[in-house]
């Protein structure tokens, strides 16, 4: 009898992980093209970007700026500033019409999901999330 609870309880805690519904990141730019917005971002990464100054910001956004003729790719400075949930990436110098941004981000990010968990398929390193953006 106590090996069923024991399963019953371990089929709980594993379904109550896996179903929890969590808002997905989404990074996009603003309607005027001017800044980027990050939407969906949790509290633990929004606590982050509050806390964190200019210069640890850029661990939590990095954003960067190729140009479509000359393929050049170079980091894009800016500063991180939040409005309710939502994040906001303010570049110092506008964005240019015809060049591709990549950004990449650690909000919401983690190890691994609950089925790499089951598959011992963690890793060693916080997984990044990407977003390619053309202007």
């Amino acid at each position: 009898m106590s090996s069923k609870l024991t399963l019953f309880a371990v089929c709980c805690l594993l379904f109550s992980c896996s179903f929890d519904k969590k808002d997905e990141l989404k990074i996009d730019f603003s309607s005027d093209r001017t800044v980027i917005l990050f939407t969906g971002v949790d509290e633990v990464s929004l606590f982050r970007a509050k806390e964190q100054k200019d210069s640890l910001s850029q661990e939590l956004v990095s954003v960067f700026e190729t140009d479509e003729n000359s393929g050049i790719e170079k980091q894009v400075q800016g500063k991180i500033e939040t409005k309710g949930d939502t994040l906001i990436f303010v570049p110092q110098h506008p964005f240019v019409k015809g060049h591709r941004y990549e950004v990449n981000t650690i909000l919401n990010s983690s190890f691994g999901k609950t089925e790499d968990l089951l598959k011992a398929d963690m890793g060693k390193t916080v997984k990044r999330q990407e977003k390619v953006l053309l202007r």
